[in-house]
């Protein structure tokens, strides 16, 4: 596990450079809801989107790329899109945070169990998705991860392979 663990910070710490390095004259915005609002800023080829009902709390941020989240019923969603990249995170509950980077990277989240975080990251043209109705995490392409804290399902997709932790089976 720590390897995985030293895998997926290296692959993070790679995209955000490279994000950096290529956002220099970028296009940021960031939109926060909270309180039954919709905020939406679209910049050109950057735009973000929060909207929060109920007690939830959606936070997006866009670098040249699409951030978008949504919560309700006390969710707190996160979304990061940069370089092209997408960030989708949507919930009824928990913590779901998605983080694109790089052209045509995509990453969902999609949660609605009190206490569960979701985790999703995709760089450059890859895919990474969690979704609470029973699904194991998903990645495809050469640099995405994905993990679910109820399951313990996890997926770490690289150059050299596909990796994917079982998830446990739950009541």
């Amino acid at each position: 596990m720590k390897v995985i663990g030293a895998i997926l910070c290296s692959a993070a710490t790679m995209g955000i450079c490279f994000a950096a390095a290529g956002t220099a004259s970028a296009t940021g915005v960031h939109c926060d809801s909270d309180a039954e609002r919709d905020v939406t800023i679209v910049a050109g080829h950057t735009a973000c989107r929060a909207v929060a009902t109920g007690t939830g709390h959606a936070r997006a941020l866009s670098l040249d790329g699409i951030g978008y989240a949504s919560a309700s019923t006390g969710a707190v969603a996160v979304a990061l899109g940069a370089s092209g990249g997408t960030g989708a995170s949507e919930g009824a509950a928990g913590l779901p945070v998605a983080i694109g980077l790089g052209p045509g990277a995509l990453a969902h989240t999609s949660l609605n169990e009190t206490g569960r975080i979701g985790v999703t990251i995709a760089l450059n043209g890859s895919r990474a998705q969690v979704v609470s109705a029973d699904r194991a995490p998903v990645c495809l392409g050469t640099a995405a991860f994905a993990w679910d804290s109820r399951s313990g399902g996890a997926c770490l997709a690289s150059p050299v392979g596909l990796w994917h932790a079982a998830a446990v089976a739950l009541p």
